[in-house]
């Protein structure tokens, strides 16, 4: 298991050494031991804290120690806590890489299970999630399906001029599944909100709005977050410490 934050090893011993200590627990011969040691401080850019005391080492550089001990053994499951917590963008990025190209280039199966408060991260490394708010799962499936459930269909911003319109008609629209609106006044734009059923219906929206002597200022298409899913089913933003997706 992996947890972010976490302060393992022994302060007195380097960080190679309290890698190598970990694989005897294991009983991994020290050859094969010290290789796979070396391939991951390589990954992990630590190469050249190999030999430092581990009490010398900053939070972040603790925390890729920390990554390491992880899968220092090669387990076939592996639970990974916050794993990314305390770490810079970039090597947020590069553990994250590693770990998908882990289980992917495998040898055989293997299984990993992320707690994380970070829905990108969540969105970006799992092919299923569990939302659970106070320990109660509230959604469970792939990424991309529960974005979809929960988004209710296409979303897209349709800015044009001030004018009175025909709201209803564009209600009535065939593929609209909703329709709101806000009044932009220092713009002096109105901000049109479609949720669609599919993107066919944005031909007819277009049209409609074209036929009513509108001026269209900008079309965005939104996309739908794993954020707004969990805010969709939890009723709030998210808060460190309160929910996860796993």
């Amino acid at each position: 298991m992996v947890s972010g934050g976490e302060n393992c090893g022994y302060g007195i011993l380097t960080v190679a050494e309290n890698l190598w200590m970990f694989t005897q627990f294991y009983g991994i011969p020290t050859k094969p031991a010290m290789k796979r040691i070396k391939e991951l401080l390589e990954i992990m850019n630590l190469t050249e804290k190999a030999d430092t005391k581990i009490n010398k080492l900053s939070t972040g550089m603790r925390q890729k120690m920390n990554f390491i001990r992880g899968f220092v053994t090669d387990p076939k499951i592996l639970f990974l806590d916050e794993p990314t917590l305390g770490l810079d963008v970039n090597a947020a990025r590069e553990t994250r890489k590693f770990v998908m190209n882990w289980v992917k280039t495998a040898e055989e199966p293997k299984t990993v299970i992320l707690t994380t408060h970070y829905m990108q991260e969540a969105d970006e490394m799992c092919d299923r999630l569990a939302i659970i708010d106070h320990g109660k799962i509230l959604a469970e499936d792939t990424p991309r399906s529960l974005k979809k459930q929960e988004s209710g269909g296409i979303s897209y911003n349709i800015t044009v001029g001030y004018k009175d319109f025909d709201a209803e008609g564009l209600r009535k629209i065939p593929g609209v599944a909703s329709f709101a609106h806000s009044v932009l006044d220092e713009q002096g734009m109105i901000e049109m909100v479609f949720i669609l059923q599919t993107d066919a219906a944005l031909a007819k929206i277009i049209e409609k709005i074209n036929s009513d002597g509108f001026s269209i200022n900008n079309i965005q298409k939104t996309e739908f977050t794993l954020e707004d899913a969990f805010i969709k089913l939890v009723g709030r933003r998210l808060s460190n410490g309160e929910s996860d997706a796993r």
